[in-house]
């Protein structure tokens, strides 16, 4: 099929970019064209079902789009037709259908792929990340995202190009990559201002508010709160029906619980608290609950929603997960439920950790996507210059993306191993000195926000060079391997356990004080002189350790503090006759801020 001509795409574009910011414009606008027959009343009715689904009128689309359908059959346009699946794709996934959007989605990829036509593009790559975030693949999202804002760059128009930044933004926040969602969701909120674009405006500035809270930027988010409120003359559309979630955290952060629950409230009379912003409204709500002196009411809220979320198809979203069961961990603290807390609290923690590689990850893959957009283009564009027409220069693009996709996917196998490869000590299997350094102060600032404890462990094997010289460096190895496979039996799965180097070990005991981390060491002690010798021709001994604790915050702030404490009260466990466990002296350093 002939490409459009240039004015029919740019009238065509142009459309597109007002069913997206005023979807009420364009549907009347695609009104008026019906009269005029042809391909250009096959536009009209295409452009009012794309309305009347961006309106959210779930009933209104079928007509129109049944008749653009027929229009563009009559006319052999192949591409109006693949316009007409793309939005009924785009309704399903409004209408909560997001398996059924994504199976039509990948129909369309199959028969005919994603067309040129830089619009067509944004639309198909923006609605594919948004089906592939509802069903938790969250690589395949951010890979359609950024093809979506490199497609709408492409159209010359602002509508596209700042909507494109402002969900490339939010979902960065959603990945835990907070530097980066700040970044592109202020560029997106200045831009919108300068454009006037008052619904992208709004979405900017709400994805904000919980960028600055995520981020611990409380004054920052309530003055965003306050900005969506009061903005300069800029009217902001449906604000307390549409955002009210933002604005309550907004006031949440500031203190003002009033203000918060009031748009708390207009949030479950709206059925937000209902749908997709569930947890979203559970957290923020529980947490108010919490400021008011209620655990109780913050308890069954969180629970409640627990087993509301559990019924859903849809997958979690780890940082709102995160914050329900930080939320219930504080609840049953302050019942007294210290038990249930401590589970809670693990739990928060998982998906915490869970969200440091998605943020890691996400930092990786937008890196390595923009060398790939930027080579494919180049290798786009000569295709194009050469055989515009031709259908060899199609399946020859077809074949380019599809070597692409593979070497991407080859590519981050690779990543990931050699990553996890850096980050392990190859004899024992447990994470090095390096790892130790990366994701152990980010658990101390989880413990600091969360006003938790946490417990450093330096232990160091007895005796160990009088056993290397008498059996060997090989035999040296193997008491290294025993050990470390007996600590990851006697330890948690959400401790942090590293090879510190030759025979000393590191332990990183997250909501556990020093008392309990010593009961422990004393089990893995027990355990490890209790293991029978290693067989052989000379029966390997498999010894004892000690080992020092220290207490965060009580002794340190820092890792490295906290390490030197440990190492201090090792010394003295060495010193007092070996196989000791010792904490820091209670009156021996004071206490850091």
């Amino acid at each position: 099929m002939a490409e459009l001509t240039h004015d029919a795409a740019v009238a065509r574009a142009r459309l597109h970019e007002l069913c997206y910011l005023h979807p009420e414009q364009a549907g009347a606008l695609g009104r008026q064209l019906l009269g005029l027959g042809g391909a250009v009343a096959a536009e009209g009715w295409l452009h009012v079902a794309l309305a009347e689904v961006r309106s959210g009128d779930e009933a209104a689309f079928q007509e129109p789009l049944a008749r653009a359908r027929e229009a563009f059959e009559a006319l052999g346009d192949a591409t109006g037709l693949a316009w007409c699946d793309e939005v009924r794709a785009i309704a399903l996934r409004r209408a909560g259908d997001h398996a059924g959007s994504a199976r039509l989605q990948a129909e369309l990829d199959h028969r005919a792929g994603i067309h040129r036509e830089p619009m067509y593009r944004f639309v198909a790559h923006n609605s594919r990340a948004i089906t592939h975030k509802h069903t938790g693949q969250n690589d395949e999202a951010l890979r359609h995202f950024h093809a979506a804002h490199e497609a709408a760059c492409e159209t010359g128009l602002d509508g596209p190009r700042i909507t494109a930044l402002g969900n490339l933004g939010g979902f960065h926040h959603d990945l835990f990559n907070l530097e980066d969602a700040r970044r592109l969701c202020e560029d997106a909120l200045a831009e919108a201002r300068r454009c006037r674009l008052p619904q992208v405006v709004t979405i900017s500035a709400a994805n904000l508010v919980f960028i600055h809270y995520a981020l611990g930027e409380m004054a920052a988010a309530r003055a965003m709160a306050g900005f969506m409120l009061h903005n300069e003359g800029e009217t902001l559309p449906d604000l307390a029906h549409r955002f009210p979630l933002p604005v309550a955290l907004g006031f949440l952060a500031s203190g003002e619980l009033a203000q918060a629950l009031r748009f708390l409230e207009a949030g479950a009379v709206t059925g937000i608290a209902d749908g997709d912003g569930l947890c979203d409204w559970a957290w923020i709500k529980a947490r108010a609950l919490l400021a008011q002196g209620n655990p109780v009411g913050a308890r069954e809220l969180v629970e409640r929603t627990l087993a509301q979320r559990a019924e859903s198809p849809l997958p979690e979203q780890t940082h709102s997960s995160m914050q329900l069961r930080q939320a219930l961990a504080e609840a049953c603290e302050r019942l007294g439920d210290h038990r249930a807390a401590l589970a809670w609290q693990r739990e928060a923690h998982e998906r915490y950790a869970r969200l440091v590689g998605h943020s890691a990850r996400a930092r990786f893959i937008a890196l390595e996507v923009g060398h790939q957009l930027a080579a494919a283009r180049r290798e786009r564009d000569r295709a194009v210059l050469g055989h515009r027409e031709a259908d060899d220069d199609r399946r020859r693009l077809a074949e380019l993306n599809a070597q692409l996709q593979a070497k991407v996917a080859e590519t981050e196998q690779l990543h990931q191993a050699l990553r996890e490869q850096a980050l392990r000590d190859p004899l024992t299997g447990l994470h090095n000195r390096r790892y130790l350094f990366e994701a152990g102060p980010g658990l101390l600032e989880l413990a600091r926000r969360n006003q938790r404890i946490a417990c450093v462990a330096l232990l160091d094997l007895d005796h160990f060079k009088l056993l290397n010289d008498t059996y060997g460096h090989q035999a040296g190895d193997q008491v290294l391997r025993r050990f470390a496979a007996l600590m990851k039996d006697t330890l948690r799965k959400s401790d942090i356990l590293c090879r510190y180097g030759g025979e000393e070990f590191v332990a990183v005991m997250p909501d556990m004080d020093a008392d309990q981390a010593e009961a422990v060491l004393a089990r893995l002690l027990q355990s490890l002189q209790q293991l029978p010798p290693e067989p052989g021709r000379r029966r390997i001994p498999s010894g004892s350790f000690s080992a020092g604790i220290a207490v965060f915050p009580r002794h340190g702030s820092t890792l490295e503090k906290l390490l030197s404490r440990a190492d201090k009260a090792l010394y003295t466990a060495k010193h007092q006759g070996r196989a000791r466990i010792e904490q820091v002296p209670a009156t021996g350093f004071g206490t850091l801020s």
